[in-house]
């Protein structure tokens, strides 16, 4: 099938390193993606990918929406400042003209890695306090599918990639979920949307209570291939649901997670990112069964049978780029070099110290020099 050519903008792209400019870009350009959302998480290396997406976000300043990532260093500093000082980094990243915060640290296997407190912990309070005061748009990973804590049900290639949550050593999914339902609960205001689509496309009525409960609450589409096999179990449930919740649900493809989690010398890879591009909206736009045609990362390959819903225009253009606006604004925040030049400052000092202290674990500065060199021009 031939996609209609639409407004699209994608919420949930991953940008790991500053050379992988002209490939994206050429993807978005080929397949119409108007606008992207790049979402930013911490770098052993480099501390920070921020200076990455500010450099491509400079490059098209009317095209890029940035999601910055937490300086998470005060976890192993000043935990028990930690949100005061989380408060004051979502002034920095805003200052500089980022558009929302993306958090990465719900994620199960960064909560064994890293000393993350309770979610609802008191410390984490200053933190929620400012994000919900000032509306700062959230993009936030929280659990995986629930399947990784089953040893029966876990599938082989998330046991290849360390993603079997159930020997004991990690956090319960719905521990993680009671956390946030608490944090929620205390900050209505808090503007936030749960990426993966929370991880319960299989539990839909559940998702809808929480819907009902917290109107300012998101979900994206970003594979989590598990979900399209899950909606595809029931189709017009599915499609029920995205018509009743169709203010709640943005488009997003986690284009570049591959580069991410394995091979970051492999870049934006086109076929990979073609996939998730295709699945998402041949789920959205299709009427029953579809194959993809391209091969994308943990996709189930071209053999796997994916049932489309087939929704209505004015829901669509929703899902598409109305919900995001409304989420984050119609237009992307103007950035500030001023801000940019400190900070990436303060990030070359602490990547040298900590590369002296460590050798090895930490060091490269080229994304934040490459950075000075072009703000400070």
């Amino acid at each position: 099938m031939t996609l209609k050519k639409r407004k699209i903008i994608d919420g949930h792209i991953h940008y790991a390193h500053f050379s992988y400019q002209d490939s994206l870009m050429a993807i978005m350009d080929e397949t119409g993606i108007e606008k992207l959302a790049v979402v930013c998480t911490p770098d052993e290396a480099r501390l920070s990918l921020v200076p990455d997406a500010l450099l491509l976000k400079a490059a098209y300043p009317d095209r890029i929406y940035l999601f910055g990532g937490l300086d998470i260093s005060p976890l192993f500093i000043s935990p028990d400042i930690a949100g005061e000082a989380f408060a004051h980094y979502v002034d920095v990243l805003l200052g500089m003209g980022v558009d929302g915060i993306k958090m990465i640290e719900g994620k199960v296997q960064m909560r064994k890695m890293l000393p993350i407190p309770d979610f609802d912990a008191r410390v984490y309070a200053p933190y929620w306090e400012k994000m919900a005061e000032t509306k700062t748009p959230l993009i936030f990973h929280v659990n995986d599918p629930e399947e990784f804590w089953d040893a029966e049900k876990v599938p082989a290639w998330a046991r290849e990639m360390d993603w079997f949550y159930g020997d004991g050593t990690y956090i319960n999914n719905e521990v993680q979920y009671s956390q946030i339902l608490n944090v929620l609960e205390r900050h209505p205001d808090l503007n936030v949307t749960f990426a993966h689509f929370f991880f319960l496309s299989a539990q839909l009525d559940r998702l809808a209570g929480y819907f009902d409960r917290f109107p300012n609450m998101h979900v994206d589409l970003t594979p989590g291939i598990e979900m399209y096999f899950n909606f595809a179990s029931d189709p017009d449930k599915a499609r029920a649901f995205f018509i009743k919740y169709q203010d709640r649900i943005l488009y997003g493809t986690d284009i570049g997670a591959r580069a991410l989690l394995r091979d970051r010398n492999a870049g934006i890879e086109q076929e990979e990112s073609l996939a998730r591009i295709e699945v998402v909206r041949n789920f959205l736009e299709t009427k029953g069964s579809f194959r993809l045609s391209h091969q994308g990362f943990l996709f189930g390959g071209k053999e796997a049978v994916f049932q489309g819903i087939h929704l209505p225009e004015d829901v669509l253009d929703k899902i598409y780029f109305k919900n995001f606006e409304r989420f984050s604004g119609e237009k992307p925040r103007p950035l500030n070099s001023e801000a940019i030049v400190a900070e990436c400052q303060r990030l070359e000092t602490i990547i040298m110290a900590m590369a002296q202290v460590q050798p090895g674990t930490a060091g490269d500065i080229s994304s934040v020099r490459k950075a000075l060199d072009y703000f400070q021009s």
